[in-house]
């Protein structure tokens, strides 16, 4: 029996940002409070605080003082992110733990991957990073198709044109704390054919925002749940122009020596245009490192491929399903990884274009 998506899903991400907001209100709320020197000194003996060396011997070491949420932001973006100050988190305190404290770099699993934005994947971790790539669509046939890229919902839809698409775009991720980040993304060009017989029309694209929650941050696995925006500042033309409110969940595996298992669920919920609908969308992903980060050639070289299946839930395209496969790679330019080239083609298995393909290469700048 086909069900719609429920409107309960869209309200428990909403909720899950206003309860993580809070929290990050009141930790900088509590960091701003003056220090009460009887709850510091307790029922110890009254300390002389005329004489320093006893002042100091009593108290102990200083202890460093709370951060507010500005503080933590602008170190989790700036500051040095060194793995040495890198902390587990678990599910259990969520709500209690990580919030105060800057981001910091993961290391690598205990099977050696490192963590990194892998092409066409998901991402399952936080990272500060900025891409830009390019994509180009072989032969896009006239007939209704989803053709959505799932691991970045801003992009541009199937229309009812022919011929070939080329598009840009860019992302770039901004960690706020241990356990928030934000994502923005956007099709800054986007070039296909205004009809079957018309000529090429380039536009802007949609823009997207991610808001991005680390749920759980382990040596071998993490957990990351988000919800994001896609605002319709594209043209219908070029398959933008489309509003959706997005909540998922991505996660980070580091299962076997040198092998690394990737997915992620979302749900694109329309709510503009009636001409988009409603897709759900599964991807899995497997692959290995090849290389270290100390190669000649190709550092850190990672092979992969990832599977998606998007469906139309809504109707709206009669309910149709499209399955992809995605063969990917990555490796370093530079031994600490700041700069990396990325490369892959998604190629439709199944649904109502199973002829178009995408070639699609990144340049990920690391910081």
């Amino acid at each position: 029996m086909r069900t719609r998506p429920s409107r309960g899903v869209f309200w428990l991400a909403a909720g899950a940002v206003v309860l993580a907001v809070a929290g990050a209100w009141r930790a900088d709320t509590r960091a701003q409070e003056p220090l009460d020197f009887a709850t510091l000194a307790g029922d110890g003996p009254i300390v002389d605080e005329s004489a320093p060396a006893l002042y100091a011997r009593e108290l102990g070491p200083p202890q460093r003082a709370a951060m507010t949420f500005r503080e933590v932001a602008r170190e989790s973006v700036f500051g040095p992110a060194s793995e040495d100050d890198w902390k587990p988190l678990s599910l259990s305190t969520f709500f209690t733990e990580g919030w105060d404290r800057p981001f910091a770099n993961a290391p690598k699993g205990t099977h050696g991957a490192p963590r990194g934005n892998w092409i066409g994947a998901p991402a399952g971790v936080f990272g500060r990073f900025a891409t830009l790539d390019f994509f180009y669509t072989n032969h896009m046939n006239p007939v209704t198709g989803l053709f959505l890229t799932a691991n970045a919902p801003y992009m541009p839809v199937h229309t009812l044109t022919t011929g070939d698409q080329y598009a840009g775009y860019a992302t770039v991720r901004f960690p706020l704390s241990a356990r928030l980040e934000l994502q923005f993304g956007t099709v800054f060009v986007d070039s296909r054919k205004s009809s079957p017989t018309g000529g090429y029309v380039a536009n802007w694209g949609d823009i997207g925002v991610q808001a991005r929650f680390h749920m759980i941050d382990q040596r071998n696995f993490s957990l990351v749940s988000f919800l994001g925006e896609r605002i319709p500042t594209g043209k219908a033309v070029n398959g933008s122009g489309i509003n959706f409110v997005t909540p998922g969940l991505e996660f980070w595996w580091n299962f076997a020596p040198h092998w690394v298992a990737r997915g992620g669920t979302l749900i694109n919920i329309s709510t503009g245009r009636q001409t988009a609908t409603n897709v759900y969308a599964n991807q899995l992903s497997v692959g290995r490192y090849l290389t270290t980060e100390n190669a000649a050639f190709f550092k850190a070289l990672e092979v992969h491929v990832t599977a998606s299946v998007l469906s139309d839930v809504a109707g709206r395209k009669g309910y149709i399903t499209d399955v992809y496969i995605f063969p990917g790679f990555k490796f370093n330019l530079d031994k600490d990884g700041k700069w990396a080239v990325l490369g892959g083609a998604q190629t439709p298995l199944a649904g109502p274009q199973p002829y178009a393909w995408q070639p699609q290469f990144s340049l990920t700048r690391k910081w």
